[in-house]
């Protein structure tokens, strides 16, 4: 903006500004030394005072508050002091500068008050300085102390915290005072000689040169006669005689001018071009009257416009504006001559084809002056050329266009022409594809062919069709279908032949990838479903025409969902594909290893004995290989996985087995390994088919319960040493009407396996919540505990789920205890972290189930937010006689003592066991010694006292 102000004016004002920042920065630097200075003094203010009351908050709190209260009077006296509080290990207010603040939690005086950096405090010895807000005007420092000793203890552990909090926004301001008052007089100074420079600069240079630039506007106008004064300061007067004496040399150069220009304009007007001639600027300064008829601009009104507005072209293909010649000359000071491919756009929208070209004016000093422009219609001529262009363009455009291979051939039978995409394909030139030449790159062997069928057609004049590999710019051999037809001319004479090819390289690989994985794995390459029952199929016909016996193995991989959940499922597919290579490593040639899906795998060995009991003992032998390789560790980038595997075994043929019985019976078998632990081979006996019906018949039968809602919900109480009633354990319970009551042992382990047990888990913990609710409503609240299963657990929103199951049921949180089972900490241990503490700051309890029969970790036991441990009945049962179960159930409870847990003894089912327990300090109890499972409502009618109290009617609470 200053560059468009007077001379006068922006010389003194750039100085002001230059002075200013200068003073300004050193006031700033005065004004930040100062301030830093009293920042270091208000620190070391506040670490003294914080440290000096600890020490005497230490020493006599106790013997003489009164000292300790005198201190922090005397502290608060401090004008920068805003606040002096001595405060206990909860944050409660001892002492403090306002006595209204006493016995106050500190939250509550002071708003803000960070609890964390006070806990972080606690844990040291030194004090903490630190700033509050912005700019540093707000400090404090706190200081731990030691808090006097509470009856009973040796050494106080407890730690209290002083707090001192200055305000500086006072002393700030007032050192801001000060330095601005030190600079005034140099800011005066500074002031008084701007004005003094300002005045002498309009006097001696500014008015002098305003009178030489009023003057030299004047010329610019037009008006040569403009003189100035030559008087003023030597610089100035030397200025107004070189003026004066550049206007007189004007005066005469536009004379000489003028007569120049009446002989160029005679001799323009008799040339037949058009010629239009700018200034450096692209305005028109000259047309003569062909340029005016081809324009349909009269020079009077063209002479000053814009080139551009004037002389308008225009692309003749795309009807697209195209860059002007001048533009292009003015631009890079060459002659340019325009191509025949230009139209231009008359004033009254008449188009002409043209063709044009510009040179530069210079002077003699070689400078740009103007350009001149010189063109013609050529109209005709171009409608003459672009009817023979577009022959022939619509002859290569149809050659070149698509992606076939195009050629023809005379009646020499050697090629004469090659489209672009032949071209492009080959990766050779025309010249050396011409002839014979594109033999070259032809494959060896299919060469002698291609060149018969080609010449028998060309013999007979007959179309053909034919299919060779030729060799693509890359190095490739590609399959190509070729199609050659003859060719005649008008009158009907032969001339040879045209011909054009295809890519088919693609559409053949297609065909054979597509009939690989109609029929293969398309991971591990292994064959699928598919081809294993129709080798299956071959094999048992011919098993029963040879009268020899073969096997199907069916294997299963072991826990392997763990390893995609946890690594990802191209670690998961890496250590199939190796599960693959090992299978196929003891195998024949005849043998064949399919993958059905997932981690399935199936092995078919035909034709090994005559005898089943021998091909029985072979596929055994093969079998256990097999389990022993798989259960050697796989290494995938560096870590090790291990993938052992449950194989079921069948053999045939037996009697009239289908295909399909040999799946089933080989996949029951499976199971059955499955069953026995894992790891472990499996022999089909038809036994086991009765045991898949019956496991078959009772999971159809839980999944009508289900839907019929035919559970019922039991309870079972936990009692204290008393016999009081302290709570109950939720227990599902399930009466079939032929079965009849089925126990949840043979049932919940086929739930949890169908995922039944996610709806039913659901429907318990609702029946749990409204039992909650309808005892706080009858004033007889108790905790209830029920059971969650991992896989309840960990479905998507089961937080949100059991929020809103409380909500609907009005249930206390505090009254519900979820039970989780060990297991369930080993699998996702960080997500069942997450949403237990989640779980937990809505109120609701968590026990572990079963605790001691699991394998989780127990450092797992203080991060957890776990209240409760449940020692499993098992443990229980053989107490006091069992020295192992002794020794265990002696362990938890002091583990659990120690970690400040609740235990619940469950099983106990004798006064021996129930003695043994309490002497050994448990307090809480579940077992038939007390009461046996009760439906609802006959628990309800139990309360408030059951179990041992109850029965032997002699021992009251």
């Amino acid at each position: 903006m200053m560059r468009h102000l007077p001379f006068r004016i922006s010389f003194p004002l750039g100085l002001v500004l230059l002075l200013s920042m200068a003073l300004g920065i050193s006031i700033l630097n005065v004004l930040d030394t100062r301030l830093g200075q009293l920042d270091q003094q208000a620190r070391t203010d506040l670490l003294s005072h914080a440290a000096h009351l600890a020490r005497t908050a230490e020493q006599g709190w106790e013997t003489n508050r009164g000292l300790v209260e005198m201190d922090v009077a005397q502290m608060a006296t401090d004008p920068r002091t805003e606040s002096v509080l001595l405060l206990d290990d909860a944050g409660r207010v001892l002492a403090a500068n306002r006595y209204a603040w006493r016995g106050r939690q500190v939250s509550e005086v002071l708003p803000g008050f960070d609890m964390r950096r006070f806990a972080q405090v606690q844990q040291g010895r030194m004090p903490v300085f630190f700033s509050m807000g912005r700019g540093g005007v707000r400090t404090a420092s706190m200081q731990p102390f030691q808090l006097p000793v509470k009856s009973g203890e040796v050494r106080s552990q407890r730690q209290g915290v002083v707090y001192v909090g200055f305000n500086l926004a006072r002393e700030r301001q007032m050192m801001r005072e000060v330095v601005l008052k030190a600079r005034a007089p140099d800011i005066a100074a500074t002031l008084l000689l701007i004005i003094f420079l300002g005045w002498q600069l309009h006097r001696h240079v500014a008015a002098p040169l305003a009178r030489l630039a009023r003057a030299a506007d004047r010329l610019r106008r037009g008006h040569l006669d403009v003189t100035v004064p030559e008087q003023g300061a030597q610089e100035i007067v030397m200025l107004a005689e070189s003026f004066n004496a550049m206007a007189r040399a004007v005066q005469e150069a536009q004379a000489k001018l003028a007569n120049s220009e009446e002989r160029l304009t005679i001799t323009l007007h008799s040339i037949g071009d058009a010629i239009l001639a700018t200034d450096a600027d692209e305005r028109i300064m000259l047309m003569n009257p062909v340029a005016e008829r081809l324009t349909g601009w009269p020079q009077a009104e063209a002479l000053g416009r814009p080139v551009a507005e004037v002389f308008t072209i225009v692309d003749a293909f795309t009807g697209a504006p195209a860059e002007g010649p001048v533009a292009t000359v003015v631009r890079d000071r060459r002659v340019v001559g325009m191509t025949d491919q230009i139209m231009l756009v008359a004033r009254d929208g008449t188009r002409h084809h043209i063709s044009d070209s510009a040179a530069p004016i210079r002077d003699a000093h070689d400078a740009l002056q103007g350009v001149v422009l010189v063109f013609r219609d050529i109209s005709d001529e171009y409608r003459l050329r672009e009817a023979l262009a577009n022959s022939e363009l619509h002859f290569r455009t149809l050659a070149n266009s698509g992606q076939a291979l195009v050629w023809t051939s005379g009646l020499d039978m050697g090629c004469d022409y090659f489209n672009e995409p032949w071209l492009r394909f080959t990766g050779r030139t025309l010249e050396q594809e011409l002839g014979g030449g594109w033999t070259e790159g032809v494959h060896p062997d299919d060469l002698a062919r291609s060149l018969e069928t080609y010449q028998t057609a060309f013999a007979a004049r007959m179309p053909f069709t034919m299919e060779y590999r030729l060799r693509n710019a890359s190095g490739e051999y590609r399959w190509i279908i070729d199609q050659g037809s003859p060719r005649y001319d008008t009158q009907g004479q032969f001339l040879g032949y045209v011909g054009h090819c295809l890519d088919i390289t693609d559409a053949k690989r297609a065909e054979v990838e597509i009939e690989r994985l109609a029929y293969h794995d398309a991971l591990t390459g292994l064959p699928n479903r598919i081809l294993l029952l129709d080798r299956l199929t071959q094999a048992l016909a011919t098993a029963r025409r040879s009268r020899r016996c073969g096997a199907l193995m069916f294997v299963d991989l072991d826990q392997f969902k763990r390893i995609n959940d946890v690594h990802g499922h191209a670690t998961g597919d890496a250590v199939l594909c190796e599960v693959a290579e090992r299978l196929e490593y003891f195998l024949r040639e005849e043998d064949t290893v399919a993958r059905l899906g997932g981690d399935e795998f199936v092995i078919l060995l035909p034709d090994l004995t005559a005898s089943l009991d021998e091909a029985g003992s072979l596929v055994m032998a093969v079998a256990e290989k097999i389990r022993s390789r798989l259960e050697s560790p796989i290494t995938i980038s560096g870590q090790e996985f291990v993938s052992s595997a449950s194989i079921g075994i069948t053999v045939f043929p037996k009697d009239v087995e289908t295909v399909d019985d040999l799946m089933r019976e080989a996949d029951t078998a499976m199971y059955r390994a499955k069953e026995r632990g894992r790891n472990a081979l499996a022999y089909f006996e038809p036994t086991m088919q009765a045991a898949v019906t019956e496991r078959y018949a009772l999971d159809r039968e839980l999944r009508e319960a289900v839907r019929a809602h035919s559970f019922e919900l039991y309870l079972q109480s936990q009692v204290n040493a008393d016999g009081w009633v302290i709570g109950a354990e939720a227990l599902l319970r399930w009466c079939q009407p032929q079965r009849g009551m089925v126990m949840p042992a043979n049932f919940i382990s086929l739930m949890e396996e169908s995922g039944l047990i996610v709806p039913m888990g659901d429907w318990v913990l609702r029946e749990a919540c409204m039992l909650i609710a309808r005892l706080n409503a009858e004033g007889r609240g108790l905790p209830i505990a029920v059971n969650v299963s991992p896989r309840q657990f960990h479905q998507v929103g089961f937080v949100q789920r059991v929020t809103e199951i409380l909500a609907t049921a009005g249930a206390d949180p505090h009254c519900l205890t979820l039970e989780i089972t060990e297991s369930l900490l080993v699998e996702h241990a960080s997500e069942a972290v997450a949403r237990m503490t989640e779980l937990a700051a809505l109120g609701l309890r968590f026990a572990i189930d079963d605790f001691g029969t699991g394998y989780s970790s127990l450092a797992y036991l203080k991060r957890l937010p776990l209240v409760e441990l449940k020692i499993d009945k098992s443990f229980v049962q053989d107490i006091p006689h069992d020295p192992n179960d002794v020794a265990l159930v002696e362990t938890i409870l002091s583990m659990a003592r120690h970690l400040h847990f609740d235990v619940v003894a469950e099983g106990v089912e004798n006064e021996a066991q129930l003695d043994f327990l309490r002497q050994h300090g448990c307090e809480r109890f579940q077992g038939y010694y007390f009461q046996e499972p009760l439906e609802i409502s006959e628990w309800i009618e139990q309360l408030p006292r059951v179990g041992g109290a109850e029965r032997k009617n002699s021992q009251r609470p």
